[in-house]
């Protein structure tokens, strides 16, 4: 995992040909207590803006387990409840090297342990970040 305060320094061109640097975006994939997946602001990201996973925190207590998209720096599973801040999301980096493209990824709830010793279903939700070289838009 990325500390959330690293950044990696891309430049844009402009039409005179000088370069700037490129500011990062941060892109939130919110799971709300139903397990619904939304897109802060949206689900197009470019390399090196930070994938931003969160799970409400508000209400009882949920897990769930999240199976990243091959775009970002680190694949790997990894779980989020909404136990504590720290907790409850987890940042991770697009990486330089993801193809233009659509990149699906798997999100499997359930409720806490407790619930799902009661008998309630895991369930999976399926969501997808767009990795894109175009520019963002201004809002």
């Amino acid at each position: 995992m990325v500390p959330a305060n690293h950044r990696r320094q891309q430049f844009i061109t402009r039409p005179s040909g000088a370069q700037e640097p490129r500011p990062m975006a941060i892109i939130t994939v919110f799971i709300n207590k139903s397990g619904n997946l939304s897109y802060i602001p949206n689900n197009k990201v470019r390399h090196g803006d930070t994938v931003r996973f969160a799970i409400d925190t508000v209400g009882s207590t949920s897990d769930v387990t999240v199976n990243p998209p091959a775009c970002l720096d680190s694949t790997a599973s990894f779980s989020l409840n909404n136990t504590s801040l720290a907790a409850s999301q987890r940042e991770d980096p697009v990486a330089d090297g993801a193809a233009v493209g659509s990149y699906p990824f798997t999100v499997v709830t359930g409720g806490s342990p407790e619930a799902r010793r009661h008998g309630l279903e895991l369930e999976t939700k399926n969501g997808n970040l767009d990795v894109t070289t175009d520019p963002p838009k201004e809002y």
